[in-house]
């Protein structure tokens, strides 16, 4: 009876043991929601680690595989008359710049070098200052025409050059209402393989810019000013706005205080950097055509991510690129693409 007693109580210590071996304190198990962000975690670290077979791209600092970067870029003179609105293809090119052209217009010359939309358009003519800006991309400039002194400049510095009054790659598209001469398309595509009949070389070399690794804030560097809303005045006639969505780090596009959308898809344009420069500006002849100084150097403002800071434009020749300095270094941009606002003033640019 004694020894039976003393296995009872054996049997029962072995049993609790056992017990506190397998059951764990309730504090030690970790809580479902602890356990769901280890996850989600794990799974943005997974989402950032980048293609190790894509590469950073020159103009806009976003990553793409090397047979988008393989072509020579594009630069097409934009035509922004109200009666050319809106625009195709645009909210796809790396860079845009707007420039005044005869009172109280305004012109785009749109930048492709990774991307390739369906359409492009409306194309219009070619002036001295979209070629010099053309020439820094080492690429194939697409006009339709151009003022007098555009053609000699195309002849002198020996433009690679497609002119859509000579040439089938561009045509009439009619089907957006638009007519003639606010109505003539053409493809990226239809472009290099008309550049290729030419006879125009196929590699190309041109001076990128610098871009950060990530999306930054100037304020992490730099003592800046707000920027939620830009508003550019070019004459009584003509603005330009852009309005910054803090949800997705972009600033929305708006011409003439409309929605600048893209003729494609009808979303409205979107700018991840802006860069707002003052050029001289002397009226040549009574047609109102313009000399701007391009070549040279004067101020700037930089935009993005809703601030702004001073800085300084270089440009040493007609295909020299041109540079960006905040302070005495060069500026570094955010990935994305860039829209370059050449004013005669930048009195013109107002910001909050």
């Amino acid at each position: 009876m004694k020894r039976r007693l003393i296995l009872i109580i054996l049997l029962m210590v072995f049993l609790c043991g056992c017990a506190k071996e397998t059951i764990r304190p309730e504090e030690e198990v970790p809580e479902t929601n602890e356990l769901e962000e280890e996850k989600e975690t794990e799974t943005e670290e997974t989402e950032e680690e980048p293609d190790p077979n894509m590469i950073v791209s020159p103009l806009d600092g976003l990553r793409y595989y090397p047979e988008d970067l393989s072509k020579r870029p594009v630069a097409l003179s934009i035509d922004n008359h109200p009666k050319a609105r809106w625009q195709a293809g645009i909210s796809q090119a790396e860079i845009v710049y707007e420039v005044e052209v005869e009172h109280p217009f305004t012109r785009y010359l749109c930048i492709f070098y990774a991307k390739e939309p369906e359409r492009i358009g409306p194309v219009r003519s070619a002036r001295p200052y979209l070629i010099y800006y053309a020439l820094e991309y080492d690429g194939i400039f697409v006009h339709v025409g151009g003022s007098d002194d555009a053609f000699i400049e195309i002849k002198r510095l020996g433009v690679a050059e497609v002119d859509g009054l000579y040439s089938g790659a561009l045509w009439r598209y009619y089907d957006t209402g638009k007519y003639a001469p606010h109505n003539v398309y053409t493809t990226l595509e239809s472009i290099r393989k008309e550049a290729e009949n030419y006879g125009y070389r196929t590699d190309f070399s041109f001076e990128g810019y610098s871009f950060n690794e990530r999306d930054e804030k100037l304020s992490d560097n730099y003592e800046v000013n707000s920027a939620v809303k830009v508003n550019i005045i070019y004459n009584a006639y003509n603005t330009t706005d852009y309005l910054y969505d803090e949800d997705n780090n972009t600033y929305l596009r708006f011409k003439d205080e409309e929605e600048h959308i893209d003729e494609l898809d009808n979303k409205q344009l979107r700018a991840k950097n802006i860069i707002a420069i003052e050029a001289s500006k002397t009226v040549l002849d009574n047609e109102g055509r313009l000399y701007l100084g391009t070549i040279g150097q004067g101020k700037g403002i930089y935009i993005t991510n809703g601030e702004s800071i001073p800085i300084t434009w270089e440009k040493v020749s007609e295909k020299g690129r041109l540079k960006f300095y905040a302070g005495d270094e060069e500026l570094v941009l955010n990935p994305g693409n860039t829209w370059i606002q050449v004013v005669n003033s930048l009195d013109r640019v107002s910001l909050e």
